[in-house]
């Protein structure tokens, strides 16, 4: 029997985490503060260390409770652990009220100058920024995958944003996972944003938002998600293995932003990546309309409820 198991979603949702590490044949595990665990091999490797944070929005449950599972096999199964970790359940405060954020969307907060606030995602943001800033320092090589799922359908199931802090750098250590996680679609982002994913870009790490599918409801069941638990688990043991899993890259045309005034979007039933026809009006404002400039261009994100200043959609086209 298993000498050591771990609980990650019950004990990052309470103020009183153990006092001792969890040691397994194959790592440490440490409880740095509530929902921030490091995990750091026996057998230190070559390999980059990776972040793993889930949770951002307290209503996407799906890859909270995948890393959860995935963390339990981990140490019940003793695996060999060959690259450091840090895992992050990033916002147990609306986890636990079952809402995508308790006052504001977090991630839009990571930077100096967007977490001010003293509200729970600024205070909550800053307390992430400071153990990402401590892991790097450690481990300046490596990798960060913020994981979501998506209300909205969409024609790629699973996908990735790559941060503009990554633009110009070589991405091949990211394409491959991004292979064995079987990411259908990666975004290349140039639109500056204080998303977790490009904060630790910016400190150096190859990083991404990856989006695991669309969710319909809150307890929705993990079978069909499963597929990632031997993947997560084998980004923890050792390199990357060759995929044939098609991944089709994308640039970012243009971000739409709500202007003053009157502003409709004019697109029904949306759905994420769907080629659109040249012509096809997106939105109208007072004085600006929107429309798709070639046919195959696509929608990633629409939200017609956002306040002024803030993005109504991202307008990409396939490479």
């Amino acid at each position: 029997m298993p000498s050591a198991t771990i609980d990650f979603l019950h004990t990052s949702l309470t103020e009183d985490i153990p006092a001792t590490a969890i040691e397994t044949p194959g790592a440490l595990l440490t409880w740095e503060a509530p929902g921030i665990l490091s995990v750091e091999p026996h057998e230190p490797s070559h390999l980059p260390a990776a972040i793993i944070s889930v949770g951002v929005h307290g209503d996407e449950t799906v890859p909270v409770r995948l890393v959860d599972h995935w963390l339990r096999g981990l140490v019940e199964k003793e695996l060999r652990v060959q690259r450091p970790l840090l895992v992050l359940l990033a916002n147990p405060g609306a986890v636990q009220a079952g809402t995508r954020f308790v006052e504001h969307n977090m991630n839009r907060l990571f930077s100096s100058s967007a977490a001010l606030g003293e509200d729970a995602e600024s205070r909550r943001a800053r307390v992430l920024m400071k153990a990402v800033q401590w892991f790097v320092e450690r481990h300046p090589d490596g990798l960060h995958f913020d994981l979501h799922s998506t209300i909205k359908p969409s024609d790629r199931e699973r996908f990735a944003l790559v941060p503009p802090a990554c633009a110009e750098r070589p991405l091949t250590n990211l394409m491959k996972w991004f292979q064995r996680f079987a990411v259908d679609a990666w975004v290349q982002n140039r639109s500056a944003a204080a998303t977790f994913a490009n904060f630790s870009a910016g400190l150096g790490y190859l990083s991404a938002t990856l989006e695991l599918g669309q969710v319909s409801a809150i307890d929705e069941p993990l079978d069909r998600f499963m597929p990632i638990i031997p993947e997560l688990e084998g980004l923890a043991q050792g390199p990357s293995t060759p995929s044939g899993h098609q991944t089709q890259g994308y640039q970012v045309l243009r971000e739409i932003i709500r202007p003053e005034g009157e502003f409709e979007v004019c697109l029904q039933d949306f759905v994420n990546f769907r080629p659109l026809t040249a012509g096809t009006v997106i939105a109208r404002g007072e004085t600006e309309e929107w429309t798709i400039e070639q046919t195959g261009d696509a929608l990633l994100f629409l939200n017609a409820q956002v306040p002024v200043g803030h993005r109504v959609a991202l307008v990409i086209r396939p490479n």
